[in-house]
């Protein structure tokens, strides 16, 4: 008889943080710890143990530790300290080797903070810009092709800017989510 799973599925690969911080000495600090989820980009990504707190065990709720960690991301290192406790249940955590870390140092010294810059603006959909067309040639004004004005939301993990006057793109805006919504090709 099949195997049948019932609720949410789940990406999470590895163990819980406190399972593998209580199996090591001094509760690992020092020691580099990778999230499963970190895989996705090809900038090496990652945590450094700093300090490590044990919590109280909550009835009815996974086991956490409280654990300040130096965090990479995408090759960028953070200026302050992270605190990770609301997500330390998560069986996503994976111990790098301590072959491995000084590897792991050097692409991170290695790499140069890249800056993306979008366009700053792009033209309308066709059927939004047949009706600014009307409405303009309507008020008997002679019609330019408008573009729309593009903001970027703004945030800790966002590397990109949108382009100056003087300034060239080097990557561009993609409209995955409508593509993916009404199957369209490129």
């Amino acid at each position: 008889m099949p195997v049948k799973y019932i609720g949410r599925t789940t990406d999470f690969c590895g163990k819980p943080l406190w399972e593998i911080l209580g199996n090591l000495n001094n509760f690992g600090v020092g020691r580099l710890v990778k999230r499963h989820v970190f895989d996705r980009y090809p900038e090496p990504s990652f945590f450094r143990i700093v300090k490590v707190e044990a919590v109280e065990i909550e009835p009815g709720v996974d086991r956490r530790v409280r654990a300040w960690v130096e965090k990479v991301f995408r090759g960028r290192r953070y200026p302050k300290l992270i605190e990770l406790h609301r997500v330390s249940y998560k069986a996503d955590y994976r111990l790098i080797p301590k072959s491995d870390e000084k590897e792991l140092w050097d692409k991170v010294n290695s790499l140069e903070p890249k800056v993306k810059i979008l366009p700053s603006s792009k033209p309308f959909p066709p059927l939004l810009a047949e009706l600014i067309k009307e409405e303009i040639e309507a008020k008997g004004l002679t019609y330019t092709e408008p573009n729309l004005k593009i903001k970027f939301q703004k945030g800790r993990e966002n590397f990109y800017k949108s382009a100056e006057e003087h300034e060239v793109p080097n990557a561009q805006v993609i409209d995955t989510f409508f593509r993916k919504q009404f199957d369209l090709k490129s």
